[in-house]
């Protein structure tokens, strides 16, 4: 991990100014930066790195103050990117963006009165997006406006959290528990009892609301680890009536044909299978406990069931070179599965890489051989992460007509999201995103559930 030394009379800003530094990695450790902003009829950035100075103006930002806030802070990072470029001599495919969601920016823009055309053109001026990343942009809300349903009000996502893996791979962070562990016995049933009944008590606040479920997402951790007496159960609690139903079988080890067939009857339209590559090294040393072969045999049985399948691949994991990451990416494309999610690997606080350095000098070779195979796929929605390998991005590509349209309300977010189970988030839509986590600890969760789900009931219904 780098120490940067970064001073400024913008103290409220700081955070941001730091995350613009670390975009360039190790080049500014050894430099101090010093941000400083004045306002005298015009708003003035002056920006030293180490013996280098520079200077910007813009006219002094309008509107309210959370605007004027907002559009001050974005001058002072562009800035910042800016010199920092410019001392370097690097550039970023992402310019001065460290949001996890570039494609907000877009919308924003089409709001005040762009097209779609003008997109490119506009997150490149503003804020230095290469344009091969601002023209990704634009094919993306393309796609979403066409794939969207044209009426959304009074639709909410449903997500339901499994947070239970038989191991753990070492690029996670999310909420789960290692059912391989002593003392796992007997857990996997009482938390799906919890969890059926949060289920049941969402469902009926949904009904009362008289609103209407528009997809269902089944995540985790792995929920396909659930045996098939508790998946039987919940799926039964689901319920999910035609609408949209997404479930994970990430690990391949964890699915079988009679678990696919309880899906399948349980309503489930969209199964992921998800190797992160085809690699039987690699997927030693991240952690996952099966094979290549084992993918291909859950993949075939997903495929002869009948769902709409997603695959995930993962750029820049360790030790992997560009022929590695090709290898697995044609071998996907040869299965011409209706979805394909690129990641590029992140270094999360909450998993075990979270104190590495990641460097795979690869990268951008790898996103662009993906952009290149799957080029008969549409780019239909992208998010960035802190701490990406080489600050790039994740892309879902879909088969034109087959996007999911929980990743795109979700990541856009559109709609509420009605979250149940241990460590998941739910989360209102409105002039502001609110947020009600549920605990993370299964435990507690289970213990706690009447309280916390009244209190997220409780929540929900307040004007978002």
């Amino acid at each position: 991990m780098y120490d940067y030394e970064l001073s400024t009379d913008a103290e409220w800003m700081k955070a941001d100014l730091l995350d613009e530094v670390r975009q360039f990695g190790d080049k500014f450790a050894d430099k101090h930066i010093d941000v400083c902003l004045t306002y005298a009829e015009k708003l003035h950035v002056r920006i030293s790195v180490g013996e280098k100075c520079f200077y910007y103006e813009r006219d002094i930002p309008g509107g309210d103050a959370l605007s004027v806030k907002r559009l001050t802070k974005r001058f002072a990072k562009h800035s910042l990117y800016t010199a920092l470029s410019e001392v370097s001599g690097v550039s970023l495919p992402w310019g001065s963006l460290t949001g996890i969601r570039p494609t907000k920016l877009a919308y924003a823009y089409l709001k005040s009165g762009g097209s779609e055309e003008g997109v490119p053109g506009y997150l490149e001026s503003t804020f230095a997006v290469r344009r091969d990343r601002a023209e990704t942009v634009r094919r993306i809300i393309s796609s979403q406006r066409r794939s969207l349903p044209a009426e959304l009000s009074g639709t909410v996502d449903l997500y339901i959290h499994v947070p239970f893996c038989d191991g753990r791979c070492n690029y996670c962070s999310f909420p789960s528990a290692d059912i391989s562990r002593k003392g796992a016995d007997g857990l996997l049933a009482r938390y799906t009892d919890a969890l059926i009944k949060e289920i049941s008590a969402v469902k009926g606040f949904v009904s009362s609301r008289g609103e209407r479920i528009l997809s269902v997402y089944v995540g985790g951790g792995t929920p396909s680890v659930l045996g098939e007496e508790e998946l039987a159960r919940l799926l039964e609690a689901v319920d999910a009536d035609g609408s949209e139903f997404t479930f994970e079988a990430g690990r391949a080890d964890s699915f079988t044909e009679e678990k696919a067939r309880l899906m399948k009857e349980g309503g489930v339209t969209r199964v992921c299978v998800n190797p992160q590559t085809l690699n039987d090294d690699t997927l030693s040393r991240i952690g996952r406990r099966h094979t290549t072969a084992d993918f291909y045999k859950a993949y075939d049985i997903a495929a002869k069931t009948g769902f709409s399948l997603n695959t995930d691949i993962i750029a820049g994991l360790e030790g992997e070179t560009l022929a590695d990451f090709a290898r697995t990416a044609d071998g996907i494309a040869a299965l011409s599965p209706d979805n394909v999610t690129v990641h590029t690997l992140s270094r999360k606080r909450a998993s075990l890489l979270a104190d590495t350095e990641l460097s795979c000098p690869e990268i951008e070779s790898m996103t662009e051989y993906a952009f290149r195979r799957f080029s008969d796929y549409e780019p239909y929605y992208l998010y960035r992460q802190k701490n990406m390998v080489g600050n790039l991005e994740n892309v879902g590509f879909c088969k034109p007509g087959k996007e999911c349209v929980n990743n795109i309300t979700v990541m856009e977010e559109l709609v509420p999201v009605y979250a149940c189970g241990a460590g998941s988030i739910s989360k209102r839509v409105g002039k502001v995103i609110a947020r009600y986590a549920s605990p993370k600890d299964v435990n507690m969760y289970i213990s706690e559930l009447d309280e916390r789900t009244e209190k997220k009931l409780k929540f929900l219904s307040e004007e978002a």
